[in-house]
């Protein structure tokens, strides 16, 4: 056998305890995870403030 007992034992106990869970994350257009690169870039040039020095 390839594990003893106390392993099994241990394995059941931690199969239990992380039990898997449903994970929804937002999708940008592109395909990836939200905020994408682009939409980050486009989000901190809309909150920028521009000031020229006169």
């Amino acid at each position: 056998m390839l594990a003893s007992t106390e392993d099994m034992r241990d394995a059941d106990d931690i199969l239990f305890a992380h039990p898997p869970r449903t994970v929804t994350r937002w999708r940008c257009g592109c395909g990836e995870d939200y905020p994408c690169p682009e939409v980050r870039f486009a989000q901190l040039v809309k909150r920028a403030t521009v000031r020229s020095e006169r």
